[in-house]
């Protein structure tokens, strides 16, 4: 393909469900089938070229219509389809100033509503750009971000837009508009580097001196974005053994590696002790922050996991709370008793559990949802994984009875975090779940069947692991983290030593995941 940075891209021989997560996987499962551009592009990262008298006869074609001063006729012929990221590249090649300004105005264009595939386009503008080292363009690609970072690839896309030079100017400036969008890209693709990203871009992207330069020019008070950056850092940090693992081969690159590793060592002791304060003060402030700021708030104190409950429990049916579900998906880590009390009379007041168990069990959820818009009942089941209780074990059993899949998968999901306390009713009611018209239900069933030991469901995962078919035994291992099945802790030990680098790769970050859930469980 040519570009530089993807020259490097491995993950998506990890298989499609890896490298692009649920979005790929509510595709399948919503029977669409991958588009054409998705097609071209996986081949492409797979080793694939394209093809060169095509790329030529772009070239051919673009010069005459620049000498003529055509620029409209260039930008027309940028259309959304395969083709595009040959017309993209010729105009790379070219590399005139009115060739970047047309890529440039590519970026401030929406080419599809399908997100996946402009998510593609965007990469192969962002990685054209930095290939001519055209710095002016990085305002426009922070831009990208600014509706939303929640996009699939964006992790991709980070890491393309990090490595320009100028980046880390934008990071000096995180009161500003374009450093505040600077700092999600920073996140994103620090995120990046546990979920595929390789770890070259470290050295590509000067990731080491990126964090220091935002930490020397931190904002005060706390602020949502550094903490998420900083806990991201110190994940990292835990997982140095498995991304020096990428540079054996390569002793000039593991040096340039180690040196950006020094930088975030040399934060750990005051990272540390700033995480550790701020999860009361993000807590106190989240009621008087705007919209944007109570989300990032939120979410700061999400990956924190820190116990919020005193805080958050009074604002629930508070106006001044933008976003309940985030707040109620935060009081997941709470150890206040009330909690659960509090989101059970929640639910019982705005809804009827035994009136929705009496209808017909859907396989798909409704377009809309079936529950009131300011009632996260969803997350309120999730939630409640981390409060266990003999009443919370029977709502969620009246839950699994829901006829939205959306909400009994959500409370079948919550089930088996802890030894039931009505167990054989708990097993029944996972069993008759196992058969559930909905394929997310099943899932949730088997999972939560398997954290309780139960060996059928184990013995299924176990053969998923192994499996030939590449992509299911990488969706295994995922699956394996996220779902916490512990018992299957040695299994993925002995995939760390795989012969296939990727399914090594996965199973050693499901292994972290999986040792992340202990420490917390254990306070540490």
């Amino acid at each position: 393909m040519g570009l530089i940075f993807f020259a490097l891209l491995f993950p998506v021989l990890l298989g499609v469900a890896f490298l692009l997560g649920r979005y790929l996987r509510n595709r399948f499962t919503d029977g669409l089938e991958l588009s054409a551009v998705t097609r071209q592009h996986l081949e492409l990262y797979r080793g694939g070229q394209l093809p060169e008298a095509d790329v030529e006869a772009a070239k051919c074609c673009f010069r005459e219509w620049l000498e003529h001063g055509e620029m409209e006729r260039i930008e027309s012929s940028l259309r959304a389809g395969t083709e595009f990221v040959v017309r993209v590249r010729a105009l790379a090649e070219i590399g005139t100033e009115e060739a970047c300004r047309i890529l440039e105005k590519q970026l401030t264009r929406r080419l599809s509503n399908d997100q996946l595939e402009q998510s593609w386009y965007w990469i192969d503008l962002a990685s054209s750009l930095r290939m001519l080292n055209r710095e002016e363009s990085l305002p426009l690609l922070l831009n990208c971000v600014g509706p939303t970072d929640e996009f699939p690839l964006v992790h991709y896309f980070a890491a393309e837009t990090v490595c320009f030079v100028s980046f880390a100017g934008y990071l000096a400036e995180p009161t500003t508009l374009q450093g505040h969008l600077a700092m999600r890209l920073l996140h994103r693709v620090l995120e990046g580097l546990r979920v595929g990203v390789p770890p070259h871009v470290v050295v590509e992207g000067r990731l080491g001196d990126l964090v220091e330069t935002l930490w020397d020019h931190r904002p005060e008070p706390v602020h949502p974005l550094l903490v998420r950056i900083l806990v991201e850092v110190r994940r990292l940090l835990r997982r140095v053994p498995h991304l020096q693992r990428n540079f054996a081969d390569e002793a000039f690159e593991q040096e340039a590696f180690e040196l950006q590793l020094a930088h975030w060592r040399s934060l750990e002791d005051v990272l540390t002790e700033y995480l550790h304060d701020a999860g009361p003060d993000l807590a106190e402030r989240v009621p008087s922050m705007p919209e944007a700021g109570q989300r990032e708030a939120l979410l700061a104190l999400n990956d924190l996991r820190y116990d919020a409950g005193s805080a958050l429990l009074p604002l629930l049916d508070d106006d001044r709370l933008a976003h309940p579900g985030l707040a109620v998906q935060v009081l997941r880590w709470s150890k206040d008793p009330g909690v659960a009390l509090t989101l059970r009379s929640w639910v019982h007041r705005r809804i009827s559990q035994a009136r929705r168990g009496m209808k017909r069990l859907r396989s798909w959820p409704p377009r809309r949802p079936s529950f009131p818009e300011d009632l996260p009942y969803p997350a309120i089941l999730y939630a409640l994984r981390g409060h266990p209780s003999l009443e919370t074990e029977q709502f969620l059993l009246n839950a699994t009875h829901d006829w939205d899949p959306t909400c009994r998968a959500a409370a079948v999901g919550s089930l088996g975090w802890w030894e039931p306390i009505s167990r054989a009713e708990v097993l029944l009611h996972l069993q008759e779940a196992r058969f559930d018209p909905s394929p997310e239900v099943r899932h949730a069933a088997r999972a939560a069947l398997a954290r309780l030991g139960e060996r059928q469901a184990l013995q299924w995962f176990r053969q998923a692991l192994v499996s030939d078919n590449k992509p299911r035994a990488l969706e295994a291992i995922q699956a394996v983290a996220v779902e916490d099945i512990t018992l299957l802790w040695p299994d993925l030990d002995q995939l760390t030593e795989s012969d296939d680098p990727d399914l090594a790769y996965c199973a050693r970050e499901a292994l972290e995941l999986l040792q992340e859930e202990l420490d917390h469980a254990a306070g540490r």
